[in-house]
This record gives C-alpha cells, sequence and structure tokens, in this order.
C-alpha cells in the first residue's frame, strides 16, 4: 500500500451503519475504485462495474480459503459451493444447482403461486399484519422445508442456522460470536444426518443421489445440503420485505403493477436492487490484482459490497428512488459471475408470485416505519406493519 492508495477508518457494522447503510457506502464509493478498511485490514470493492469485475476475477479472487471478515470461519474446513474455486466449485455447484434451475421450478410455479394467493386472501381479511413475520417468512419457510425434504426437526431450525452463518461471516464481533452456537447446532444436525431421515423425492435425497454416480462423495452430500438451506431463505425472505415495503411507500408504482402485470418482474429486480438482502462476501487475492490504479497484493483479503454497488450513482441514476421501469437486471443482489447465489432463480420466482397475487387482489398496501434487520452480512428489515385493503 502506498501513500497514495485510498484509505478509510470505516465502521461497517455498527447498529447506526446496519440501520442507514448509504451515506457510509457512497463515502466507500467516492475513496476510489478499491479502499484499505483500517479497522478490518482488508480492502474493499463498492462500485457497480468494479465489483461485477471483481466478481468475474473468480481465478485470482478466490472464495476457496473461505468468503468470511475473520479467519476463525475461513479457517474451519467447511465444504461447500460458495467457498470453493475452479473445477471443485463446478462439481459442487452442479447437484445443488440442479433443482434451482428455472427449467425444474416450472413443476412447482403453480403451487407457489396457489400459495402466494392463499396468503394474500389471509392477509386481506385482517386489520394489519406484521410485513416480515407473516408476508415474507410464509413462501420460503413452507416451501423449502418440504422441498428440500428434511424431517420436521430440522424444518423448524433451517431460519435460525441460515442467520447464523451469515452473522459468522462478518467480523467476529458480538454479533457473530452469539450466532456461533446456532452455527454449531446446525453443523452438528447436518453431521448426524442419515439418509433414511430424508424424503426421498426431496432436494436433500438427490444429493446423495449425486453420491451413489460418483459425482461428490458421500460426506459432501451431507454437508452441502447447507447450500440448500442458506441461499434459499433469508435471500428470499428480506427480498420480499424490500418489495412489499417499497411498493407501500410508493403507492404509485403499486397502481403501475396493477394496471400493467408484465412490470413485475422488473418491480422484483428493482426491489432487489434497492434492498440488496446480502450486504457483501470476501475473497483472497491469490496474485495481485488491479483496481483503478490500485493494485491489490497477493495474500491480501478484499470485501466485496454488493449493496454499496446496488446504490451506486455511476451505473443506475437516483440511486435512491423506487422505480419499476429501471432496467436493474443487471444488479448484483445475488452476486454475479460462477458464485452467483445458487437460489437466486427460487427467490425471484417466489417473489413474483407473491406480487402477482397482489397486483390482481390487493387495492391499496399501506406499510408503517421499519424496524432494520441486525446483522453482519445480511440486510433489510426485521419487522413492519403492514395492511392490504
Amino acid at each position: 500500500m502506498t501513500a497514495k492508495t485510498p484509505s478509510l477508518d470505516t465502521e461497517l457494522f455498527s447498529d447506526e451503519v446496519i440501520a442507514h447503510p448509504f451515506p457510509v457506502y457512497e463515502e466507500i464509493r467516492n475513496a476510489g475504485p478499491v479502499v484499505w478498511l483500517e479497522r478490518y485490514d482488508m480492502w474493499v470493492i463498492s462500485r457497480f462495474e468494479d465489483v461485477r469485475a471483481a466478481l468475474r476475477a473468480d481465478e485470482t479472487l478466490l472464495s476457496g480459503t473461505g468468503v468470511a471478515m475473520n479467519e476463525v470461519l475461513n479457517n474451519s474446513g467447511n465444504t461447500n459451493s460458495l467457498v470453493s474455486d475452479g473445477e471443485e466449485h463446478k462439481r459442487l455447484r452442479t447437484p445443488v444447482m440442479k433443482p434451482m434451475m428455472p427449467s425444474a421450478l416450472r413443476d412447482i410455479r403453480q403451487r407457489i403461486q396457489e400459495l402466494s394467493d392463499e396468503l394474500v386472501d389471509r392477509l386481506l381479511a385482517v386489520d394489519r399484519f406484521d410485513g416480515m413475520k407473516d408476508f415474507c417468512h410464509y413462501l420460503p419457510v413452507s416451501i423449502i422445508s418440504v422441498l428440500i425434504g428434511l424431517p420436521e426437526q430440522g424444518r423448524e431450525q433451517m431460519l435460525d442456522w441460515a442467520r447464523s452463518a451469515f452473522n459468522a461471516l462478518g467480523p467476529m464481533n458480538e454479533r457473530a460470536q452469539a450466532s456461533v452456537p446456532d452455527l454449531l447446532a446446525g453443523a452438528e444436525y447436518v453431521g448426524n444426518l442419515d439418509r433414511s431421515d430424508l424424503a426421498p423425492d426431496g432436494w436433500a435425497a438427490s444429493l446423495y443421489q449425486a453420491a451413489d454416480e460418483g459425482r461428490i462423495d458421500m460426506d459432501e452430500a451431507r454437508k452441502l445440503v447447507f447450500d440448500f438451506v442458506i441461499p434459499s431463505l433469508d435471500t428470499t425472505i428480506l427480498g420480499a420485505g424490500s418489495m412489499l415495503y417499497q411498493l407501500g411507500v410508493n403507492p404509485e408504482q403499486f397502481d403501475k403493477v396493477k394496471q400493467d402485470r408484465s412490470l413485475i418482474v422488473g418491480a422484483v429486480h428493482e426491489s432487489l436492487r434497492i434492498g440488496t438482502p446480502i450486504r457483501a462476501f470476501t475473497r483472497l487475492a491469490n496474485a495481485d490484482y488491479r483496481a483503478g490504479e490500485v493494485f491489490v497484493p497477493a495474500g491480501d483479503r478484499v470485501v466485496i459490497l454488493y449493496a454499496a454497488a446496488n446504490h451506486d450513482e455511476r451505473r443506475y441514476s437516483d440511486p435512491g428512488m423506487f422505480d419499476i421501469e429501471r432496467d436493474a437486471r443487471d444488479h448484483v443482489a445475488f452476486g454475479h459471475g460462477v458464485h452467483r447465489c445458487a437460489g437466486a432463480h427460487l427467490a425471484q420466482l417466489e417473489m413474483e408470485c407473491l406480487l402477482d397475487a397482489m397486483a390482481r387482489k390487493v387495492t391499496t398496501v399501506d406499510v408503517g416505519d421499519p424496524t432494520p434487520f441486525p446483522s453482519n452480512m445480511l440486510a433489510g428489515f426485521a419487522s413492519f406493519s403492514a395492511s392490504f385493503a
């Protein structure tokens, strides 16, 4: 690092920054294409084009040495498709992705739409509801637990395990430390999972089938069950929360969807862009990496700040404005490149079905002030009051 290298002593994980992150993200973006974060001893890349370039540079900026901001988790030896590179990544990701590809999801779209319609009907019958707990949690928790095919005991704890994993990916602060018991419990559950406990037609069972065919080994099959749990819950829950809240505070945008349901897909992308459920992951440089005029030295760790990239005014004009007619298809809410979130298609499908039901059945959406979701690496709302009319 030279005297000309941009450097900031920025706190990214205080309660205040989690509640109001965008001024901090703007400061980081304006400091340079890559910035040294003094208190974390890491670099950060936050501008849209630089983030996409970094995510494509998967042969130089590696995920296989861990994607956390602490070495405890990075050195834990976990096996999953996120923490892998090259051919190993492809080998592990392929069986995980198979049931979540668009072609496979076509078979369950009608059922997800039916559940979405039933949910909206129930919420229309009550005066007010919790936008997160009552609206956003329902589909991911009820659908995913059945699709994965876990025994009942595991289903009820999936959300706690997923949230603990994302907290543990941050710096080893109080949130990360408090998440360790749930994370260990989830690891113990997966470690003790018996194939006979799984629904034979579920996603988890398909991993064991891949092991039978020699594409992965049995230990990998067991551990990869977490790859269904983690990317399939909070990404959808927080993304749906962003969508519901934004449609409530921007009623003219909801009116547009009601008048033209072809705007639903664009509304989902814009909700994910403005709400970006995953704040960041890290990668390790295995060779010098250049961003602008600055070189990240080999051996240094880099924070890829998705949430900042999606609010980069260099790419999106007036990025704080919710505009469903904006072309936001290139957002990085689910990452970019070979490590793009495995559950992205499923999350988008669930959000589209929820919004389709709303567009047909709901006249107006009212929302109250939200409570921020307190997480190291997840972003969004913990709760807000809402009503349909």
